[in-house]
């Protein structure tokens, strides 16, 4: 227990793995950087997807994009496309595979797997405890905490999947549309299928649910019916499967030892699933500071960027999901009403998380007024009528 480590990371995910990136920069390499991550290898275990219009760091490691994408419900489809915003796709390994390349060239950053943290305590007041399950314990001047959310109460409110990579001898899937949501109305939750098509011949099926912790989908009968249905005669292999549950649950205390990165941290977007450019840019963000405290020689004083989220978005969110949950049968319609009314670009930055005051009035308008206006009074009564 000897080491002082200047930075240590807990959890190398994306949120992990994309702050250790941007302080893999040679400006950095003054400092001692320790990520720790719980699993013993990397492997694809994750699709991450969103909507750009301009090049980030790991655009040149995405599988595809698209121009064009559908959300239906039963018989009524809603097509959108755009000419500057394309949905791009980006499977994880590629991901962990350049992360894991650019930290292994710096030699002030050490990356442990197989590391299962089990506390963060302060040690004193400059300096805190990461307690493992096996060893000594780790001192740290600053410690990042980029683990998912471990412990889930069975009502919390989670979007879960199931996902199937499939290959086809055929060509059946139209190569140039993603199936953002193909809504299937249930009473316990809302769920949608989300088709990937990479090419006319290979696609990644997901079946996708947002509903409490509690509900255990059957999808492997789900995603089954729905090859049969839609691909009717296709004989597909299953060449990947993924799963998952994401909390949507915006009411998480911070640690008061670590500061939270990625999903903790609160980048994933409640109302979409969307994160994955929320957390590269905050990864960035909290790199750009430390690079101005260490040019400053206040690296002592230095203060982390928190990631936060536009409190009119965060607001706008909970009602959201709020009224979903009132009546998940009627769910779909209000994600129908968005794309039907709501022009491409203003639907794409609302649900991006980058939308301006007019846009979000005109998502706003695009619904039913009274299911929105209940539950934005009964947020703001702090009741539940």
């Amino acid at each position: 227990m000897d080491k002082l480590w200047d930075i240590v990371i807990v959890g190398g995910g994306l949120g992990g793995l994309s702050l250790a990136v941007e302080l893999a920069s040679p400006e950095f390499a003054s400092l001692s950087i320790l990520v720790l991550e719980k699993r013993k290898a990397y492997r694809r275990d994750r699709t991450w997807s969103y909507w750009t219009s301009q090049p980030h760091r790991y655009s040149h490691l995405e599988r595809r994009r698209w121009r064009q994408w559908a959300v239906s419900s039963g018989s009524e489809i809603h097509t959108q496309s755009s000419q500057t915003r394309s949905y791009a796709s980006l499977d994880a390994d590629a991901f962990y595979r350049e992360a894991s390349r650019l930290i292994a060239n710096a030699s002030h950053i050490t990356l442990h797997t197989n590391v299962d943290v089990r506390a963060i305590e302060p040690a004193n007041a400059s300096e805190s405890l990461i307690f493992l399950a096996q060893g000594m314990p780790i001192r740290a001047r600053t410690v990042f905490d980029a683990r998912p959310d471990p412990h889930l109460a069975s009502g919390t409110l989670v979007q879960q999947f199931v996902g199937w990579e499939v290959s086809l001898q055929d060509n059946v899937f139209d190569a140039n549309q993603v199936k953002l949501m193909a809504f299937s109305p249930s009473p316990n939750g809302l769920n949608f299928m989300y088709v990937l098509p990479y090419s006319s011949r290979c696609a990644l099926v997901e079946s996708t649910w947002v509903s409490p912790l509690s509900y255990t989908p059957d999808y492997v009968t789900q995603l089954k019916r729905y090859m049969a249905d839609t691909y009717p005669g296709a004989a597909y292999q299953i060449t990947y499967r993924e799963h998952g549950i994401l909390s949507l649950d915006v009411a998480r205390a911070p640690s008061r030892h670590a500061i939270a990165l990625g999903r903790r941290g609160g980048t994933l977007r409640t109302s979409t699933g969307f994160a994955f450019l929320d957390t590269i840019t905050h990864a960035a963000q909290v790199a750009r500071s430390l690079s101005q405290a260490l040019s400053a020689g206040k690296q002592g004083q230095w203060q982390p960027v928190v990631f936060k989220r536009s409190a009119v978005d965060g607001w706008m969110d909970a009602v959201f999901l709020q009224v979903l949950a009132r009546d998940w049968q009627r769910a779909p319609d209000y994600f129908l009403h968005i794309f039907k009314s709501v022009a491409g670009d203003d639907t794409l930055d609302f649900l991006s998380g980058r939308a301006t005051g007019l846009q979000r009035l005109r998502v706003m308008r695009s619904l039913p007024a009274l299911p929105f206006m209940r539950a934005a009074f009964s947020r703001l009564l702090g009741s539940a009528w």
